[in-house]
C-alpha cells in the first residue's frame, strides 16, 4: 500500500507527538481533530443551528441583517477551549474553528468584506496575533471572501471588559476604537468579526464608527455567545 505523502506525515505526527482534545486531553486520530477539539466533546458544545431561534437570540444583542454564530459559552469547558485559543498561543486552533464555523453557516451577502474587531498593539505584540483576525481569516478560506484586517484601530489599551455590565462597556467603548482613515476608501459592505458576544457593546462601537465614515455594515458573526 502506498501512502501519500499527506497521510504519511500526519501518521508520523500522530506517532511522535498524539493529538488531544483541548477539552478532555483524550487523544484523538488527526481526521478526527476538528480545531483542536474531538468531535464527541463537541456534540456537547450548544452549537447553534442556523436558522431563526439562534438568529433572534444573537439579534437581542445586536441587530443586523446578517448572522452567524457558532456555539454558547456555558460550561468551564466550552470557555477553557475559549481561553487557550485567545491567549495560549494557539492560532491554529481558532483559525480552524472559524472553517468549521463556515461550513455550517451559509456566506455572507455578494460584495462584503469580513472586518475583523481589533486589538491594541500592545495586546497584538504580547499575544502574537489578533484572534478575530486569524478567526476571520478561518471563515474566508470556506467563504471565499476578503478580509480587511486595517479598517478599523483600537487606540485606546485598557484592562479586560470580561464580566463588566452593557453600561460599563458602552462608556468605554465609544472611546475605543477609530476608524484608519488610511485604508478606509472601500465601498463594499461590512461583516464585523469577534470571537465572542456579550452583550452586543463591541461591535455596536465598531458600527457606529465605521457607518460615520460611510460604511455599511450589513451582518456579524462570532465564535461564540456568552
Amino acid at each position: 500500500m502506498i501512502l501519500t505523502r499527506k497521510f504519511l506525515c500526519q501518521a508520523l505526527l500522530e506517532g511522535i507527538a498524539p493529538l488531544t482534545c483541548l477539552k478532555c486531553a483524550e487523544p484523538v486520530p488527526f481526521e478526527a481533530h476538528v480545531a483542536g477539539v474531538c468531535s464527541f466533546c463537541m456534540m456537547n458544545w450548544g452549537v447553534f443551528e442556523a436558522d431563526m431561534t439562534s438568529i433572534t437570540l444573537f439579534r437581542e444583542r445586536f441587530y443586523t441583517e446578517w448572522i452567524a454564530v457558532g456555539f454558547r459559552l456555558r460550561d468551564s469547558g466550552t470557555r477553557s477551549i475559549l481561553h487557550r485559543c485567545k491567549y495560549g498561543g494557539n492560532p491554529k486552533c481558532i483559525k480552524g474553528l472559524g472553517r468549521w464555523l463556515a461550513c455550517r453557516w451559509p456566506p455572507p451577502p455578494k460584495g462584503s468584506v469580513l472586518t475583523p474587531v481589533p486589538i491594541h498593539w500592545k495586546r497584538r505584540l504580547q499575544r502574537g496575533y489578533n484572534q478575530a483576525k486569524v478567526f476571520a481569516d478561518g471563515l474566508a478560506e470556506v467563504w471565499e471572501i476578503e478580509v480587511d484586517g486595517g479598517a478599523l484601530l483600537r487606540v485606546k489599551h485598557g484592562k479586560s471588559l470580561t464580566g463588566s455590565s452593557r453600561q460599563e462597556r458602552g462608556k468605554v467603548l465609544k472611546q475605543t476604537y477609530e476608524c484608519n482613515h488610511k485604508v478606509n476608501s472601500d465601498s463594499r459592505l461590512v461583516i464585523l468579526v469577534d470571537d465572542v458576544l456579550t452583550t452586543g457593546a463591541t461591535l455596536r462601537a465598531c458600527r457606529d464608527i465605521l457607518e460615520k465614515q460611510g460604511r455599511k455594515v450589513v451582518g456579524a458573526v462570532v465564535l461564540a455567545m456568552a
